[in-house]
């Protein structure tokens, strides 16, 4: 889906996330191995309790969105666009950007 398809309308499924109240930070891990690995397995398993994960998935998938959203990594979102023909479109999103993302706001990085 083309990321002009999420608008502030369509992303009202972020209030719902099983991600609010948590530390934004834990969503931004510095790595998906060695000593981070236990960051990512922590934020996954919020991830896979949530009710709008796949609304989530999609969005990172179509807007490039770093860090884990939907359940995923950078790297795993990048995997799944690349067996499925998609250009690569990952970014840096501030972990700030992710709050204001979720509470309906909108930063300088998510509106790209």
């Amino acid at each position: 889906m083309p990321p002009s398809q999420f608008s502030d309308r369509s992303a009202g499924w972020m209030p719902r996330g099983a991600c609010q109240g948590e530390d934004p930070e834990l969503f931004f891990p510095i790595a998906a191995t060695g000593h981070a690995l236990a960051q990512v397995v922590t934020a996954k398993a919020v991830c896979f309790q949530c009710a709008v994960r796949a609304a989530c998935l999609a969005y990172a998938l179509a807007t490039g969105q770093a860090g884990i959203w939907g359940g995923t990594t950078q790297e795993e979102r990048h995997a799944m666009r690349r067996s499925s023909g998609f250009p690569a479109r990952e970014q840096e999103v501030s972990p700030g950007a992710l709050c204001a993302a979720a509470s309906g706001r909108r930063s300088d990085s998510a509106r790209q």
